[in-house]
């Protein structure tokens, strides 16, 4: 299913297990981990790389199929992804898995990438695209900041962050 960033945050109040974050602007999908997802999911955070887990598919299938006494639900992300992650992930999506959640994250995939295909097809995954910011979305995103923090501060300072944030 797709799912755009900014409805993202109502949707995690029935959150699904499997979450794909792609797209080229690092930032905004950072912060969507750090100020909506974390917060609203788990505590208990572990973060892999791709390389790692084909490395070692065995443990990490065991880490993730294991409970613990000690952590009620777990939040997995996994960096750099690629389409070599699809196998394990489908692997996990028909052993029903319960109290854990998988975050994906990836740069620029294209229309034809099977990872996108089927994050965006499955009725239970999420797929969210992450694109460069345009003028106008920097230019809220910093009048809202300024507002929240009762910080003054003329249009043109705004622009001159505007320019130099190159777009991210």
């Amino acid at each position: 299913m797709i799912l755009k960033s900014s409805d993202l945050s109502r949707n995690l109040e029935q959150p699904q297990k499997f979450y794909l974050l792609y797209g080229s602007n690092i930032g905004q999908i950072e912060d969507t981990i750090n100020n909506i997802i974390k917060p609203k999911l788990s505590k208990n955070v572990h973060n892999y790389d791709e390389n790692e887990i084909i490395a070692n598919i065995d443990e990490f299938e065991e880490n993730i199929l294991n409970k613990s006494l000690f952590e009620d639900e777990k939040l997995i992300i996994i960096n750099r992804a690629s389409e070599k992650i699809l196998g394990i992930i489908e692997k996990l999506i028909s052993k029903n898995i319960t109290q854990i959640i998988i975050i994906i994250k990836s740069g620029i995939l294209e229309k034809k990438s099977k990872l996108r295909i089927f994050f965006e097809k499955n009725k239970e995954t999420i797929c969210t695209p992450f694109y460069d910011d345009n003028y106008q979305s920097l230019l809220m995103i910093a009048q809202n900041f300024f507002s929240k923090n009762k910080i003054k501060i003329s249009i043109l300072n705004i622009n001159f962050i505007i320019e130099k944030s190159r777009n991210n």
